[in-house]
């Protein structure tokens, strides 16, 4: 007969506690967006460290094509030095530029 009572009056213990023992729709949507905001914010950053990657591999790319012009001899030291001075006061990325983020 206890057991009996305990059981009937553990649906109305667990109901009086609210959704999911005080957990309320509110607190979910707070935690859901939470780890969402988190998981955009992961995913931000790797894209940006990839993007990173990309304009540092496209510099020295373009660096080494213009020192290797210089060492054929069809540019002069002064257009060598112009080109990389133009290189590194560019821009890193032009997608960024474009997005207002950089």
């Amino acid at each position: 007969m206890l057991t009996t009572m305990a059981l009937a009056q553990m649906p109305d213990v667990w109901h009086r506690q609210g959704l999911f023992m005080g957990m309320h729709w509110a607190w979910w949507l707070f935690w859901i967006g939470t780890g969402l905001m988190i998981l955009w914010a992961f995913w931000r950053l790797a894209a940006d460290r990839r993007e990173a990657r990309r304009d540092v591999a496209r510099m020295r790319e373009t660096e080494a094509a213009l020192r290797a012009k210089y060492a054929r001899g069809e540019i002069s030291q002064e257009q060598l030095v112009e080109g990389l001075s133009a290189m590194f006061a560019a821009p890193l990325s032009t997608s960024r530029a474009t997005r207002g983020e950089g």
